[in-house]
């Protein structure tokens, strides 16, 4: 009896944590498990012992009816001294069985951990891969040298440079006048907090508390949060399963960039983003008579390079994504630099601006929901995922892995298949909606497939 009230107890506690929607389902499950007990603990316990029971589930059943605490969840760490928090989002698939990961998602410069809910909502992405999704909040700039350069800044200029939310990930702001070559801020940002160590012990917290597995972890950034995702990876990338960076880059002060860490990249940047700059830099007017040299980052090309050089990929393997009618004149070029496992996927992105986020019900070109997830899929241990399933999209070729026949969701086209050093290997034309690969031996490839303008272009497994 005990046992089953300790049972009953934990489970009250976990429908405490959801929200009216979620807690809705699981007590109607955990009525049913109820029915059932009701049936085995009348005879060895008796009427009155079972009397007991229902009385004690009455009373848990107001408490979780009346108490609504939201799903996310907020909770807090203490990390040198400091009290952090951040939010717990559950996928309600987890209230019925173990989640198969995380998704830690970072936030940009002067922004909020609800952002991952509020603003670019990625909980299709945990709900359909039944991953939880971690979301910390950074701290404001704690070194008053840092916050006195940034006010003089803001005396003199039309733009105010706020620094309530910064992450301590190796971005030095250098800030030069173009006519005098006067410095005006050349400070990395937060440099004395240890945002590394917070996430880690987060993660660690998060695995703890849920009895999650330790594998199936990526973290997802934006703007500066990418910034943050590629320092985290750079020292505790053995730890991932994947990256994922949103308009963000590597720092000039990054640690760790020593080409000892593999691990699979995934990267969207514009080269049109007016805040983070492609380049690295940019020149800006901070008032009539002044005009600012700005660099933030490593070049982009910087920064890919280093990972495919880091993960020996191919030679990459070029689209251009058109999955969607688009007329907003926003165009992405898809570029997979291969790897049985570590791949390095960037979407060069052309006329977006940096907080661009593309959702394929507003007229875009691709959905960064189902890119995000498309990435994620593949490198889920543990799991039986359907791509079908995970990104609501019909695959553009079938099955995979594959033996000798493949069928394509075209009737007619072309395709390409290239070995993980980038070379082709097979390129051919088909008619009939199938082609055969029989003379293909065995093992991973990138293969690109083309009608007419449109291109796709995925990972295969050939038997």
């Amino acid at each position: 009896m005990l046992l089953i009230a300790r049972n009953f107890i934990a489970k009250v506690a976990i429908i405490s944590e959801f929200s009216d929607k979620n807690r809705t389902f699981a007590v109607d499950n955990f009525k049913k498990q109820i029915a059932m007990n009701r049936v085995e603990l009348a005879a060895p316990y008796g009427l009155d012992c079972l009397k007991k029971f229902l009385g004690i589930f009455v009373i848990a059943w107001i408490v979780t009816t009346v108490v609504a605490i939201a799903n996310p969840i907020r909770k807090t760490i203490w990390v040198d001294g400091i009290e952090r928090e951040y939010l717990v989002y559950a996928p309600e698939q987890s209230l019925t069985k173990k989640a198969d990961g995380i998704i830690v998602c970072l936030h940009g410069f002067g922004r909020s951990m609800y952002d991952f809910l509020d603003v670019y909502n990625i909980s299709p992405v945990a709900e359909s891969l039944n991953m939880f999704i971690v979301a910390p909040q950074a701290l404001g700039e704690q070194n008053k040298d840092v916050i006195d350069d940034a006010n003089f800044i803001n005396s003199i200029s039309n733009n105010h440079l706020s620094l309530h939310s910064v992450w301590g990930c190796g971005l030095r702001v250098r800030v030069t006048l173009q006519l005098l070559g006067t410095t005006l801020l050349n400070d990395e940002l937060n440099k004395d907090v240890d945002d590394v160590k917070f996430i880690d012990q987060m993660i660690d917290a998060t695995l703890s508390d849920y009895s999650l597995p330790d594998e199936n972890i990526f973290v997802l950034g934006t703007s500066m949060g990418g910034f943050m995702t590629y320092q985290y990876a750079l020292k505790k990338g053995k730890r991932l399963s994947g990256v994922i960076a949103i308009a963000g880059s590597m720092g000039l002060n990054i640690e760790g960039m020593d080409y000892g860490i593999q691990i699979p990249v995934c990267d969207f940047h514009s080269i049109t983003d007016e805040v983070v700059p492609y380049t690295g830099s940019y020149s800006q007017s901070l008032s009539v008579f002044f005009t600012a040299n700005i660099t933030l980052a490593k070049p982009k090309a910087e920064v890919i390079d280093y990972w495919t050089k880091t993960n020996a990929t191919g030679f990459p393997v070029t689209e251009q994504i058109q999955y969607y009618p688009s007329t907003k004149g926003i165009s992405v070029e898809k570029i997979t630099y291969p790897h049985p496992v570590n791949e390095v996927i960037h979407y060069k992105i052309n006329h977006a601006s940096h907080s661009y986020f593309f959702k394929k019900e507003a007229g875009d070109c691709m959905d960064h929901v189902e890119e995000i997830t498309r990435f994620i899929q593949p490198h889920l241990t543990g799991t039986t995922h359907n791509e079908q399933f995970v990104t609501g999209q019909k695959p553009f070729f079938f099955p995979n892995p594959v033996e000798n026949l493949i069928n394509f969701a075209i009737q007619s086209g072309d395709f390409t298949i290239y070995d993980m050093t980038g070379s082709a290997v097979l390129s051919q034309s088909f008619s009939d909606g199938q082609a055969d690969l029989s003379s293909l031996k065995s093992g991973v490839y990138i293969i690109r497939v083309q009608a007419g303008n449109a291109v796709y272009t995925g990972k295969m497994v050939k038997r």
